[in-house]
């Protein structure tokens, strides 16, 4: 992001593409909503859900349109997307659906939705809204494993730093899978960082049990107290927004004057 060849997201989600499987639908929010990142996606023979700004979909649709409502379109690349793309090919095109509807998750809000797939508009936001699960676990790689910030000075190091925490969440989401399935729940209504906690506390029991019988034992009670971290079930909506802490008051440059350089 910040060398000197930085690549964007939508460049490296492209270069990933052929490492999903080939029935995976691919969905994106409205940092990947753009014609280049659909193009390539249908092109990797992949069915995409990606979410537009209200901008780009009215540009899509040649108008505005109302709640509710799905149309059929071509999304054609603009003669910007040729030109920050020029990979694209000339008359690139798209042939998909435009859905308009409520966010499920903040019925404030509206979205549009643009897919390939031939499904009810009711199941494309079922899927779309499946891909909250990946913040909340991007949220929990970067504060509760600790990626938010990587410490190593080398290709080799940042790697290994990325390998072992990966496999250190993989662990947690495994026990939380055991777990859940003991306590008749599912694993996304257990706490990621309670659980961790609980793993944390046990791996070294694990590691001196002395016969198997012992370390099934552990391993039981493990699982029981991290069965226990259940999410609390909120009856009503948070007591306070959420919102972005502000930047701060940036001070104005202090100008020289004549006493100032006279001093120097």
């Amino acid at each position: 992001m910040y060398g000197d060849q930085p690549v964007s997201e939508q460049a490296l989600a492209e270069t990933a593409l052929e490492k999903l499987p080939p029935e995976a639908v691919v969905v994106g929010d409205g940092n990947f909503g753009i014609f280049a990142f659909a193009y390539a996606t249908h092109q990797s023979g992949r069915p995409v859900i990606l979410r537009l700004t209200q901008s780009r979909a009215r540009k899509i649709l040649g108008c505005e349109m109302r709640e509710g409502a799905e149309r059929n379109v071509v999304w054609q690349a603009s003669q910007w997307d040729r030109k920050a793309h020029p990979q694209l090919p000339e008359g690139a095109s798209l042939e998909g659906r435009v859905i308009v509807c409520r966010n499920p998750s903040r019925p404030e809000e509206v979205l549009y939705l643009f897919t390939t797939l031939d499904l009810a508009a009711e199941e494309i936001v079922g899927i779309y809204r499946l891909r909250w699960n990946v913040e909340t676990d991007l949220r929990s790689l970067k504060r509760t494993v600790g990626l938010h910030q990587l410490s190593g000075k080398s290709v080799d190091m940042v790697e290994k730093e990325l390998l072992l925490a990966v496999a250190a969440y993989n662990l947690v989401r495994t026990v939380m899978c055991l777990a859940a399935r003991r306590a008749n729940v599912t694993p996304r209504q257990l706490s990621f960082s309670f659980v961790q906690a609980v793993v944390e506390a046990a791996l070294p029991g694990l590691d001196h049990a002395a016969t198997e019988e012992e370390y099934q034992r552990r391993m039981d009670r493990m699982l029981r107290y991290a069965a226990q971290g259940k999410l609390p079930r909120r009856t009503r909506d948070r007591s306070y927004p959420r919102e972005v802490w502000g930047r701060g008051g940036h001070f104005p440059n202090r100008k020289r004057t004549v006493e100032s350089r006279e001093q120097m």
